[in-house]
Order: structure tokens, then sequence, then C-alpha cells
């Protein structure tokens, strides 16, 4: 079990879920939003096929490749009874969850918990939340001085000094998710999650490569229909020796 933690909303939770479920040999999902009322009809919704856009969060995850996915509507009071209610439905190895509060009940293999550059804005869970992260991630564009990082490095190690912490501005956001796919990895089993190319995404780029090049428009098409980010095809050029042509977004 993984769960994505953060700070508030719009931090980046959904983004690293999916990009960790599409590294997934087989995975379930679960977003876990707390209200103050119980809210009407079902506590659990099972996401179906996403065909809306922008995609919400539970359909990012099914996108992704997470079957079941659930969307759970709880309060504090009656989490660990719907929890309970869930969990027999969740018929995969791995389960990617997306929560703060959830973590008062359940003890996961791997914590990561996301964060801008300071504790101003946090909500009230988050804290809680932080204190039990493997992996803190600082997110944002903002480009962080080196007595800042120390700064918060410092602040993030008096509330938790087993956590380890990332700055996305310092590494770049492709190589600051991958590291936490690896230590994922490295924490729930490679048998279940891989931070390998995927021989699909090898043979599609080979398949398009012309004279050990492949454009980069081809290539973020090929991202699109093969339903990877486009960091994995990247990856697989990198792995097979073809270069990326006329990249000019910063993609790749």
């Amino acid at each position: 079990m993984v769960v994505i933690s953060g700070a508030n909303k719009d931090i980046g939770k959904s983004s690293l879920a999916a990009y960790l479920i599409s590294h997934c040999r087989s995975c379930a999902g679960i977003k876990v939003t707390v209200h103050a009322q119980r809210p009407p009809g079902e506590a659990a919704v099972e996401e179906g096929k996403p065909d809306a856009e922008p995609l919400t969060d539970t359909a990012r995850m099914a996108e992704a490749g997470a079957s079941p996915v659930f969307w759970m509507r709880t309060t504090v009071e009656d989490m660990a009874a719907d929890l309970a209610e869930i969990w027999p439905r969740l018929d995969a190895p791995v389960v990617i969850v997306e929560g703060n509060s959830v973590l008062d009940h359940i003890e996961p293999d791997y914590i990561v918990f996301i964060m801008g550059p300071g504790l101003g804005d946090f909500k009230p869970s988050a804290y809680n939340a932080l204190r039990k992260a493997h992996t803190v991630v600082i997110n944002g564009d903002r480009t962080l001085t080196a007595r800042e990082i120390l700064d918060l490095e410092k602040e993030i190690k008096g509330m938790n000094p087993k956590a380890k912490m990332l700055v996305v501005s310092e590494l770049g956001k492709v190589k600051a998710w991958e590291i936490v796919l690896s230590r994922a990895v490295g924490m729930v089993g490679g048998e279940y999650m891989s931070n390998e190319v995927e021989d699909r995404v090898l043979d599609a780029v080979k398949a398009k490569a012309q004279e050990g090049r492949i454009a980069c428009a081809v290539a973020l098409k090929l991202a699109e229909e093969l339903k990877v980010p486009a960091a994995e095809v990247g990856k697989a050029a990198n792995a097979l020796g073809i270069k990326i042509a006329n990249c000019s977004l910063g993609c790749f």
C-alpha cells in the first residue's frame, strides 16, 4: 500500500498518484475525502470508464490503469467502518491511496507527503501526515536558495527526523517523480511495481523511429496512444539509443 498525502489542494497529489499507478503491474486506487457531515448516498463510489475532460482525480487514477478505483466520501467518525467495508472490494496486490486522515487507520508500506515551499498554508490533517511520511516532496516552480532549502529541511526534520526530502525545482519534476517511484518499488517490491520501461513502450518507440531518431511530436502522440507519461517514451528512447528530435517543449 502506498499513500500520497499533501499540505493542501492542487499541490500535485493526483499527478503523482497517476504516475505511480502507471508503473504498477496491477493496482487499485482510492481517493479519500473527509466531510464534516456524512454525504448522502454510498460512502464508496466506484469510478467508471473516464470519458469527460478535464478528468477528476479518480478518473485520472483509472485512466492511468488502476482498477477498481473508489472515491470514498466519509467523516472522521465513520472512516474506520467505511475502510473496513471497502477493503474486500480491492482485488489487487497494490493499493494507491490519496488522502491524509486515512493514515490514522492504516499503516502503508510507503507514504509520500507533497507540500509547497513552506508550512504556512497547511490544512489541519496535513501535520500528522507529514510526521508519518517516508518522503517529503517540495513541489512548485519557484527556485529555492540553498539557505531556504536548509531551513525548510530543518523544519521538516524537526517534525519527522526519518523523512527524506526532494525539491522539485532542484531536480525537475520527471527526476523527482522517478526517485519517488524508485523508493516505492523498494518498499512495495519489484514484482508489483517497476521503474523499468515496459516492453510495449520499447517496441512502439523502435517501430516509430527512423534512422535512430523520433520526432518530438511523434513521441508525444505515442505517449498519448499508449496512455503513459511522456517521460516513459523518453526513457524508452534513451534505452534504445534513439534521439528525440526537434523537442522544444522540455518534455524529454
